[in-house]
């Protein structure tokens, strides 16, 4: 079925939030950390991205099986770390997800779903949506890496995967996780008590 790769984008300054977002306490764990776990055994492979305080997030995930990746651009933005990340893929990858820090509440039933659709649809691109609203983390085929690495715009990934946009596909999540971003702290305390009602909804469902 081919190689796939998970990219987690975890370089920013988290100005906005006062605090570094990677190492943000969640559901018993931090922030990167779980979301490393959700990957763990669906990929072939996770690679981190880091850059702010990179030494801290590095020293933080010793111990689990993530490869991470310093870029030394970070302070450019976050599309320097897409492509700090997609250029420490596997040559021999098909396809890749990135999934930015600021998305802590992405499942692994949803990962599952979206790795099965991206396989069965073939399409160069696969975005989670929700209530009509794109998510993270979207699916792309190894096809589109030379696209985004000549990209040379100021919109982002959003503008380097543009021209796959005619072929691309959206796929409807079970729930909102997909869509919940965190910023700030009023963000972050949403986001923790979402997370306290989808563990207890799993604890229910496994009862």
């Amino acid at each position: 079925m081919g190689r796939i790769e998970a990219i987690l984008l975890a370089a920013g300054y988290s100005s906005r939030m006062g605090r570094l977002k990677p190492l943000l306490p969640i559901g018993g764990t931090t922030v990167i950390r779980r979301q490393a776990d959700v990957l763990d055994g669906l990929t072939h492979r996770t690679i981190v991205v880091t850059g702010y305080r990179g030494d801290e997030v590095e020293a933080h995930l010793s111990g689990s099986r993530v490869t991470t990746v310093r870029n030394q651009a970070f302070a450019e933005g976050m599309f320097t770390s897409v492509k700090a990340g997609i250029l420490a893929l596997d040559r021999e990858v098909s396809a890749f997800l990135i999934l930015p820090v600021d998305y802590p509440l992405v499942t692994r039933s949803l990962i599952e779903d979206l790795i099965e659709e991206f396989h069965r649809s073939g399409v160069p691109v696969l975005y989670p949506s929700f209530s009509m609203r794109k998510g993270h983390p979207p699916v792309i085929s190894a096809a589109c890496i030379p696209e985004i690495l000549s990209y040379q715009g100021d919109a982002g990934l959003k503008g380097a995967l543009t021209p796959f946009n005619s072929e691309a596909k959206y796929f409807s999540a079970e729930d909102e996780t997909c869509i919940i971003d965190m910023d700030t702290p009023e963000d972050y305390k949403k986001v923790l008590a979402l997370e306290a009602g989808l563990h207890q909804r799993l604890f229910t469902a496994a009862r």
